[in-house]
């Protein structure tokens, strides 16, 4: 794995310890590096953009919690650093096609 990708994942588990909202500026001024530059560096090394790749582990974090933990989804949303209960199920749904609720109950 690349600096750059340890870096970025360092930052997403930090964001999950506190329950903040991965942002891609934040992590661009973390870095001391301009954002704009941030992402193409992150595209053109892993053929994603940063801020899909940032949403993309917040989903899989709560995938795996709702899957292991007892939490309810609220509380599973906010550990993923969702801001509101709305936007989580919002951005889960899109991201899985299914709702939090839905998804705990065919991986239990």
């Amino acid at each position: 794995m690349s600096e750059l990708r340890q870096e970025v994942d360092q930052y997403l588990d930090r964001c999950f310890e506190s329950e903040e909202a991965p942002r891609v500026s934040e992590l661009a001024t973390m870095l001391a590096v301009p954002r704009e530059k941030l992402s193409r560096e992150f595209m053109s090394q892993y053929g994603i953009a940063l801020s899909a790749y940032l949403k993309q582990r917040q989903l899989q974090h709560a995938q795996k919690l709702l899957s292991s933990s007892a939490e309810s989804t609220t509380r599973v949303g906010y550990l993923c650093g969702f801001g509101t209960r709305r936007t989580f199920y919002r951005a889960f749904r899109r991201g899985t096609g299914t709702s939090p609720d839905q998804y705990r109950r065919t991986v239990r």
